[in-house]
């Protein structure tokens, strides 16, 4: 049996019809990789940094070691598709909030494995790796102290809450490094 013009035409027109159908949106995929890596360490308090987007970055007992995302100056977590990324929010005071935010704001951190986490030189402080960590001003089940990032080394420790300072206790507050220790990631595909 031959195929009829009319069933030869629909065909064709079925044809034109799906070729010049827009190609689907390109969407950004990331597959799950689950690594693991060393968390970044306050030596003098014995504790390590955490959080999640949406939180101030803390100090606690156990951090997040899912491996670091140095790209562009940041310094994000998970290492692969990052879900958070450290950044500064700006301030009066030479305390900066720390954030764990969904984006990435911060592009001045001087980072890698096996060294002291810095922040590069901007308009406002210079290059700085000194670090404030207070305990909140209420109770908790286990160690945690809010992180900002001190601008002034030499400025004399806050004594009194102002609009950065607002959950913690002052009287805690402490000066602190952060280390990023030797890379011991080990990848494992999900």
């Amino acid at each position: 049996m031959k195929p009829s013009f009319a069933a030869f035409t629909a065909l064709l027109s079925v044809a034109s019809i799906v070729s010049a159908a827009p190609a689907p949106a390109a969407t950004d995929v990331c597959i799950q990789v689950i690594s693991t890596g060393p968390p970044i360490i306050s030596p003098t308090l014995g504790l390590q940094l955490t959080g999640s987007a949406g939180t101030q970055a803390t100090l606690q007992k156990a951090g997040l070691t899912q491996g670091w995302n140095f790209n562009n100056g940041g310094l994000g977590s998970p290492k692969y598709c990052t879900k958070a990324w450290l950044n500064i929010q700006a301030g009066p005071y030479p305390w900066k909030k720390l954030v764990w935010e969904g984006s990435q704001k911060t592009t001045t951190w001087k980072t890698g494995y096996d060294v002291d986490l810095a922040a590069g030189a901007t308009s406002t402080y210079n290059t700085t790796s000194t670090f404030l960590a207070c305990s909140p001003n209420y109770e908790t089940f286990a160690p945690e102290m809010f992180l900002f990032l001190l601008t002034d080394e030499n400025v004399k420790l806050p004594v009194i809450n102002d609009e950065t300072l607002t959950n913690v206790n002052v009287k805690t507050c402490v000066k602190t490094k952060l280390h990023i220790p030797p890379d011991t990631i080990a990848t494992i595909a999900a």
